[in-house]
């Protein structure tokens, strides 16, 4: 067997050339290369420690010039329960006339299109607007919580199919892998709970990589405030390296920022991270105050840029704005009081060109919320949008919409999209013994 490795170009003896063959593995799904690995050592070799083949099966489903249906086998929507009490992954991708699906049709091509793409249609009177109900199933990650030693889970970002995670009653970090079922606990943050007469006030947190060293990154922000004013303070920045398994700080400094505590998951796009934020020294309800803090990540040195927010947001509406990213687009919306009916919004603002202050657009929607994100999942035709802690399939063009519901599965909490990979957790450790 060991014979029919990737030994070579040679085909004289009926065998494909190497290079044909690890072009054939790129193109696979991650679940069929982990088995794959036990044809042969090179086999198990180019799949588990061959850097340059990882991110050629990466760059296929994600990169620039990603190939469509890798990157729709590859895409999952992950997400947990109201409660956090389980993590679920399902995988959402059709045929846009699916959705598009009219009630009159032949009922055989129902059939024939639940089939294929695993959902159900179901009428429902009570949804608004008198819509069918998109009803699908998911898988928990069962494994997760067999291996991690955590009841709740708190999900803090994603990066090339990994999860940074946080459990309840376990203040570490974790990366998870969901499709090689990997996992690694970070080591402990070097916090310091007072600099000089600034207390620790709280932590964010963020997850990204770094394409001009090819390292990931899981960034800690630590928020120092005093205790008597809000006019000083600041929040200091720890990255760590998966690729050297270690902690480091960026400079000896506290940046002028205060982040909003209730927004501790940083907002990944364009290689670099978001919060929501003020500067110290300013008055956190005044509107000019709040800004977007970007922590450049594709650096050999991390620095922190200022990013305007919408000019439309008052000085009211500045403790209740919510940073994430629609589509490809920085995007900010707005959060009520959790449970009240009012007050309910019907807008938000999207950034069309990055870094552009004049660039945000207005949006609307049809379906009053008090608390919207994106799930980072869209077709040509449609988004699945979180609404308070309900998924919807929103068409931003004509303002329709289908309810999706999830077997078993409730309210949800947090929601990502990811694409799997082969993205190792264990090579840090390899790397370092090899040092």
């Amino acid at each position: 067997m060991e014979k029919r490795g990737l030994t070579g170009n040679s085909n004289s003896n009926g065998q494909l050339p190497s290079t044909m063959i690890e072009e054939i593995l790129t193109r696979l799904p991650v679940k069929s290369l982990c088995r794959f690995k036990c044809v042969s050592k090179s086999w198990s070799s180019l799949i588990s420690d061959n850097p340059s083949f990882v991110a050629s099966h990466l760059y296929k489903g994600i990169g620039k010039d990603k190939d469509d249906l890798l990157f729709r086998r590859r895409r999952r929507v992950i997400f947990t329960d109201a409660a956090g009490n389980g993590l679920h992954s399902m995988h959402l991708d059709y045929d846009d006339e699916f959705l598009n699906h009219n009630k009159e049709e032949d009922a055989s091509s129902d059939h024939d299109n639940r089939n294929r793409n695993c959902f159900d249609f179901v009428e429902d009177e009570e949804e608004v607007g008198g819509s069918n109900l998109l009803v699908t199933t998911a898988t928990e990650l069962q494994y997760v919580y067999s291996e991690l030693p955590g009841i709740s889970v708190s999900m803090l970002g994603w990066c090339n199919g990994l999860l940074l995670c946080m459990f309840l009653y376990d203040p570490q970090l974790y990366l998870v892998n969901p499709a090689t079922r990997q996992s690694k606990k970070l080591p402990e943050i070097p916090t310091e709970y007072l600099i000089d007469d600034l207390y620790y006030f709280c932590d964010v947190y963020g997850f990204g990589f770094d394409s001009s060293t090819h390292q990931h990154k899981v960034v800690n922000g630590i928020v120092y405030r005093t205790n008597v004013r809000d006019d000083d303070g600041g929040v200091q920045f720890n990255v760590y390296t998966l690729e050297t398994n270690s902690w480091r700080q960026i400079h000896e400094y506290v940046f002028p920022y205060h982040i909003f505590p209730c927004r501790n998951k940083g907002t990944l796009l364009n290689g670099n991270l978001h919060w929501l934020g003020t500067r110290v020294g300013e008055d956190d309800h005044h509107h000019s105050s709040l800004l977007i803090v970007s922590l450049v990540l594709t650096q050999d040195q991390e620095e922190v840029r200022e990013i305007p927010p919408p000019r439309e947001i008052n000085s009211s509406q500045t403790r209740r704005s919510k940073l994430g990213v629609f589509r490809e687009w920085l995007c900010v919306t707005f959060e009520g009081e959790y449970g009240k009916a009012a007050p309910t919004y019907n807008e938000f603002w999207v950034m069309k060109e990055y870094g552009v202050g004049e660039s945000w657009t207005k949006m609307t929607v049809s379906i009053p919320y008090w608390n919207l994100s994106h799930s980072g999942f869209w077709t040509k035709s449609h988004d699945l949008m979180v609404f308070e802690e309900e998924l919807v399939m929103y068409n931003f063009n004509n303002h329709s919409f289908r309810n999706l519901r999830v077997r078993e599965i409730g309210k949800v909490g947090r929601v990502e999209t990811y694409w799997e990979s082969i993205v190792s957790l264990k090579k840090s450790e390899k790397n370092k013994r090899s040092n």
